[in-house]
């Protein structure tokens, strides 16, 4: 989407650190026509359902290592020339996904889609940027150029700016590793069963975003931001959900 967009200039107008990021993606997959095969999430950031995703490859012919031969098949395949069920599991499945899919960038173009993406890299920047103010979260990924967010939450009288660091690199903290990643899952289950009450917000959890130096599992909390739809006001209210989760928290973690 931004292989030719001027950086220099900047049309859409989006803010330093959202272009900074672009830019990064840009550099970073400016080679992609090079791969033998790349997948494609158009139900992540390509605005389509969940099932529209593909499979490209550089050679048609690498495709001959998944085919059906007709004679292992012979319901099948009897007339025309486009038979996708020799090369997929989809045979007579709908064709929602790659249309909606193919609908999505006809009808937003590359101008649409740059303003979309755009536009939740600045939230997620945005919502990177509050998490990182407040005294009880380190942002675990401050330079991802993406619209995923990973953080870690700790109890009150933790050095968030030493904990994570030493966390990750010296086995002797091994025991506070295992505390806090205890203490981010009460966190995550509190502002879960907010969520489904209706009053907050809806955020995942990984169990091993990374491993550290001595080979044990970070938990952390993650924010996925997708929506076109989503402001300042729903980042906040990330930032006040985790909040109140940790005042809940605060009373039973021991």
């Amino acid at each position: 989407m931004f292989r030719d967009y001027d950086f220099a200039q900047n049309p859409l107008q989006f803010p330093d650190r959202t272009l900074r990021a672009l830019a990064g993606t840009n550099r970073r997959i400016r080679q992609l026509h090079q791969a033998d095969s790349i997948g494609v999430d158009y139900h992540k950031t390509g605005f389509a359902p969940y099932v529209s995703s593909a499979f490209f490859v550089k050679d048609a012919r690498d495709l001959r290592m998944l085919t059906r031969d007709q004679s292992t098949t012979p319901y099948l395949f009897q007339s025309g020339d486009y038979n996708p069920g020799k090369f997929t599991l989809e045979t007579s499945r709908s064709g929602c996904g790659p249309m909606s899919a193919l609908g999505a960038l006809q009808l937003l173009g590359k101008s649409g889609l740059r303003t979309l993406l755009g536009h939740l890299v600045t939230m997620a920047e945005t919502l990177r940027n509050r998490l990182t103010a407040q005294p009880a979260i380190s942002v675990m990924n401050p330079e991802n150029f993406g619209p995923v967010t990973l953080f870690r939450v700790y109890p009150d009288d933790v050095d968030t700016f030493e904990m994570p660091k030493l966390e990750q690199t010296d086995a002797k903290y091994a025991a506070q590793l295992h505390r806090f990643n205890d203490y981010n899952r009460q966190v995550f289950q509190a502002m879960h069963a907010e969520a489904l009450r209706g009053d907050g917000v809806v955020i995942s959890m990984t169990d091993r975003f990374r491993e550290t130096d001595y080979g044990q599992p970070v938990v952390a909390l993650k924010s996925y931001i997708m929506s076109p739809f989503s402001d300042e006001q729903y980042v906040q209210a990330v930032v006040d959900s985790v909040e109140r989760a940790r005042k809940q928290v605060a009373g039973v973690f021991k």
